[in-house]
């Protein structure tokens, strides 16, 4: 695993850093995988997240398997975007809170941060570490899915 700085454009490992430094001792940040529509990299996974998996192998298989998904989750921005809300801007982030888990990601373009966290994080104070680290252009449109096609 590397920084993820491969597969997207701003700087994985500031965002990572940042957002261990906004959850206090970190402990609640699981995993960071750099994503676009074509392509992801795992930045970041704890012990207790690789306790899950017989092996990298495996691991690598799951993530596979929802990385196939990240072409809808920017057919639903243009969704919301273009037709639902178009004068609210675009979606800077979408949390998803489970009963052992929250799953964050977190857009720019057609580039995004997938954050595992603890179901109790701070969702908030995360997506502000990463504005810190990358950048105050947060947000994806409907314009991000085509262009990563050309």
């Amino acid at each position: 695993m590397t920084g993820g700085d491969e597969v997207v454009s701003f700087d994985v490992d500031a965002a990572t850093a940042a957002i261990r430094n906004a959850l206090g001792d970190g402990s609640d940040l699981h995993v960071v995988a750099a994503f676009t529509p074509d392509a992801y990299e795992i930045a970041y996974c704890d012990e207790f997240t690789r306790s899950f998996y017989a092996d990298d192998e495996e691991m690598a298989g799951h993530f596979d398997r929802i990385h196939r998904y990240a072409g809808i989750d920017f057919s639903e921005i243009g969704l919301f975007v273009d037709e639902l809300f178009p004068v609210a801007g675009g979606v800077e982030y979408v949390a998803t809170g489970m009963d052992h888990l929250t799953v964050v990601r977190v857009y720019t373009d057609s580039e995004g941060l997938l954050l595992t966290l603890d179901p109790d994080a701070d969702v908030t104070a995360a997506v502000e570490a990463v504005r810190d680290a990358i950048g105050p252009d947060l947000g994806a449109t409907g314009d991000a899915l085509s262009s990563s096609d050309g």
